[in-house]
């Protein structure tokens, strides 16, 4: 009895979070090389010869391809699976981070940011995937704040280690060890990883996963893209995301430097806080969506209270390092609802196509990323005019950063007001009149909608 009882318990909760959390590593190794060239923009821009714009544009290669390829991924999850596909896109981050940091040219590291993001584009989603695959429906929003949760972890540790190597060492020696971690990944994924349970699980067992048609994908994409719901969360997670996309991930260290006067260092500490204040509440707000049956709620909350927390950030004159400091742990804190908007992407769809309308949510939040990191850089060189260099790197004052990322309190802002235009869910699929048609008689037992 207690031998089954413990195969049990291997079966149905060890071994479905073991994989699952293979899949957390691969993103967080994403997430490490996504935020890593905020900790490099002086090495970059003195050895690549760039500007503020073309910075931003090297960063935002990533994006280019991370952004496109968010629908293309979810419907090949859903096609081929997980296991192999997976693996194949850690070779291909793998290679980018080598041909990243060993360019000599500006266009070289712009093609080695653009496979980093092609390869990372298979990350979150493979997790989301393994999360729809694995886990009860009411451990979705959960395992998504864990996920960002761990994502932030990493971060934490390419901003305090990373910008100690990257001082000591310089940043192609520092990414080399980036690289080993990632033929190792590559391995781990291989050997580990599995697309589904060889048998049904007993929280699965009336859930159809098999591959679908190329007719059916088509049929999914055409309607989720056809549903106001999916593009009204999108644009919501889009704006949202402004803190992490454009100040976490690429101009929160320089600005810090700049505006505050804070040593690298010192900045790097700081970030760190938003950071663990997510780490914090990713799992925990999540958790609280599931137990109460709400999305619409936390996510407004808080979206008005990371506005309040950015704006303190921004727009407070002296202020003190402490009170920085807990601005942004609050901040991080607040910003932890963010996975929702990928829990309310699934629940707009069928559980049969929760890969695709995943995809589809993350394609049009991450175009944040794509879009504004530039246009920061932009309205940095605009604002700054005739920029002034100091051993090739350009300088920009306090007044130059807080006016080129007002868009992050601005995007806030809309942000909120678009969740007012959002249906709550309450933790549940539905089922659309195109997708009755040709969801499986399994997934209807399951109780989608219900």
């Amino acid at each position: 009895m207690q031998e089954k009882t413990g195969n049990t318990l291997f079966k149905n909760i060890i071994q479905p979070w073991a994989i699952c959390g293979l899949g957390m590593l691969f993103y967080c190794y994403n997430y490490f090389m996504r935020v890593s060239p905020s900790v490099m923009q002086e090495d970059l821009m003195q050895n690549l010869h760039i500007n503020a714009y073309q910075f931003g544009t090297l960063a935002a290669f990533y994006y280019y391809a991370y952004t496109p390829m968010q629908i293309p991924v979810g419907m090949i999850y859903d096609r081929l699976g997980i296991r192999f596909v997976q693996f194949f896109a850690v070779i291909i981050t793998v290679i980018g981070v080598g041909v990243f940091m060993s360019a000599p040219t500006y266009s070289q590291a712009c093609l080695g940011r653009f496979l980093i993001g092609l390869g990372a584009a298979f990350s979150y989603i493979g997790v989301l995937k393994l999360a729809s695959v694995w886990l009860p429906t009411n451990r979705f929003a959960t395992a998504a704040g864990m996920t960002t949760a761990l994502g932030m972890l990493a971060a934490i540790f390419s901003d305090e280690v990373l910008t100690k190597f990257v001082a000591s060492i310089g940043y192609q020696s520092a990414l080399k060890m980036a690289f080993m971690v990632g033929i190792g990944l590559c391995f781990i994924i291989l050997v580990f990883m599995r697309s589904k349970p060889k048998t049904k699980l007993a929280h699965l067992d009336k859930v159809n996963h098999e591959p679908m048609s190329m007719k059916e994908l088509f049929t999914a994409l055409r309607e989720i893209l056809a549903n106001k719901q999916i593009w009204i969360i999108g644009a919501i997670g889009c704006l949202f995301y402004l803190p992490a996309s454009v100040f976490l991930d690429l101009w929160g260290i320089p600005y810090l430097v700049a505006a505050h006067g804070l040593t690298h260092h010192e900045a790097a500490s700081s970030i760190s806080l938003v950071f663990l204040g997510w780490i914090i509440s990713g799992p925990s707000i999540g958790a609280l969506s599931d137990n109460i049956s709400k999305r619409k709620l936390p996510l407004l909350i808080s979206s008005v209270f990371s506005t309040i927390m950015i704006c303190i950030v921004f727009y407070t004159p002296g202020i003190s390092l402490t009170t920085l400091n807990i601005a942004f742990f609050f901040l991080g804190i607040f910003c932890g609802a963010h996975p929702l908007c990928f829990a309310l992407g699934k629940e707009n769809s069928t559980l049969r196509f929760s890969g695709t309308a995943v995809a589809v949510t993350n394609s049009l939040i991450m175009l944040g990323g794509l879009i504004f990191q530039p246009v920061v850089g932009m309205l940095l060189d605009k604002h700054a005019g005739d920029v002034v260099l100091e051993n090739g790197i350009p300088l920009y004052s306090a007044a130059d950063y807080t006016y080129a990322l007002s868009i992050i309190p601005i995007g806030l802002l809309i942000s909120i007001i678009l969740t007012f235009l959002l249906k709550e869910t309450h933790c549940k699929s539905v089922v659309t009149s195109e997708s009755k048609k040709i969801v499986s008689k399994n997934d209807l037992a399951y109780g989608v909608g219900v």
